[in-house]
């Protein structure tokens, strides 16, 4: 009960809108992984430390309102190139404050530390991580759920028919999350080929050969079943361990009221569940590092496939500013233009003949880069843009924007291009994160 009033603000301002996130997100373990390896940062300590001691009352109904206003002109401050200056200029104050905070938490904890280093404060820290791993099948059932719904509504045919079909696809990937979403990405080799439950089995058959051709999602699980297998041996010796130090009990092993020599076969369950222990942890240590390896291995492979694309995306990268150049034609031709034609042609290409070398999430990042720089290619009108130097461009982009359609404040087609390109920007990004290629 002590801890009710910290579980109603997870879930109100942490479960809720994971919800949002796990639907828009969550296609395959990978969402999960991160979801669980971002709670386990050291910077989550480190913030409860800090939030753990509060000023006093009048302190915080002074600083919550600010806080909040000053959150607000942040966020319309970031919005424009003019009002850079206040950005800067609340950046400085949001250092002085944190400066304050943590100077406030140091003095607290010299002063008091029997306050944080105690049983109810550990319960505290652990409750959000506890909660989260506790209710990881209710958003794994949601995104299950999510992907399902997109499958079975781009089914054709008669109404039997599709029940039908939906209980074979059910068989076919189960609760399979990667498996479903896979499926989902290539309806149109599969489910919209299809009318019949006849017609549904054949393209499942050909699908499945093609899952067994994709490298990418299937050169770690080898080292995963290995790591797996060593966690089991660890739980079973443990559990060995646990049960030859203690009592006969468990309702007399299951009630056959043993009347053998207890203590021998403890003794001998000790040794061998202490020596499979000692083992199971070597083996565990060697398969991780062994898994990790491979990793990089075949991560430097990949790389080296798709060397021209990630070095057009760490250009690029390089390139980007928090306002693009909307209103100078050439700085955005030379900044942004060039480069979107070049890696628009190089995820086809990518898609076209490395699609069996990545892992889905991989390539749905690809694909999203490549929808992203088809959206500002079909935007500016230009097929080859090879055919224009950056004078040519600033004319032709000047004409454009003089014909669309716009009002005191707002330019068409410029507001297109400027929206476009945020969304592109955030997909380099994501690109550069996910194929961990360095600045």
């Amino acid at each position: 009960m002590s801890l009710l009033k910290d579980t109603i603000f997870w879930v109100m301002f942490v479960f809720v809108p994971l919800f949002a996130k796990t639907i828009e997100q969550a296609n395959d373990g990978r969402f999960f992984k991160k979801l669980i390896k971002d709670n386990l940062r050291i910077i989550v300590i480190i913030e409860f430390i800090l939030n753990f001691w509060t000023f006093s009352l009048a302190i915080e109904m002074l600083i919550v309102p600010i806080t909040v206003f000053l959150g607000g002109v942040y966020a319309v401050a970031l919005r424009e190139e003019k009002t850079l200056v206040v950005k800067k200029l609340l950046d400085g104050l949001f250092v002085i404050f944190g400066i304050v905070v943590i100077s406030f938490t140091l003095y607290n904890f010299i002063i008091r530390p029997e306050e944080i280093i105690n049983i109810e404060s550990l319960k505290e820290f652990l409750l959000p991580f506890i909660l989260l791993i506790l209710n990881l099948p209710i958003l794994y059932g949601l995104a299950l759920y999510n992907i399902y719904e997109q499958v079975y509504i781009r089914m054709k045919g008669e109404s039997k028919e599709q029940q039908k079909m939906k209980r074979l696809i059910f068989r076919f990937t189960g609760v399979n999350l990667k498996k479903i979403t896979t499926l989902r990405n290539y309806l149109v080799r599969t489910v919209n080929q299809s009318r019949t439950t006849d017609e549904l089995k054949q393209q499942l058959r050909e699908f499945e050969k093609y899952l067994d051709t994709r490298i990418g999602d299937h050169f770690m699980k080898r080292s995963w079943f290995y790591i797996l297998s060593c966690f089991v041996l660890i739980i079973i010796c443990l559990l060995g361990i646990i049960v030859s130090i203690s009592n006969v009990g468990f309702k007399d092993l299951l009630t056959f009221n043993f009347v053998v020599d207890i203590e021998k076969i403890k003794e001998i369950v000790t040794y061998v569940s202490s020596t499979g222990l000692a083992i199971s942890i070597c083996f565990l240590i060697y398969f991780i590092g062994f898994g990790k390896r491979k990793f990089e291995d075949f991560s430097q492979i990949k790389k080296f496939a798709l060397h021209d694309l990630l070095f057009l995306v760490k250009h690029q990268n390089r390139m980007l500013q928090e306002f693009p150049p909307i209103d100078d034609p050439q700085k955005l031709f030379f900044r942004y233009i060039t480069n979107i034609y070049e890696i628009k042609k190089e995820c086809d290409k990518a898609i076209v003949y490395y699609e069996n070398l990545l892992t889905n999430w991989e390539l749905e990042a690809i694909k999203r880069l490549q929808t992203c720089t088809g959206i500002i290619i079909s935007t500016i009108g230009i097929e080859d843009i090879n055919r224009f130097s950056a004078e040519e461009f600033a004319i032709f982009y000047n004409n454009k924007k003089a014909s669309a359609i716009q009002n005191e404040k707002i330019n068409i087609f410029t507001s297109d291009i400027e929206r476009d390109i945020k969304k592109y920007s955030e997909q380099i990004g994501l690109v550069m994160e996910i194929f961990k290629v360095g600045l």
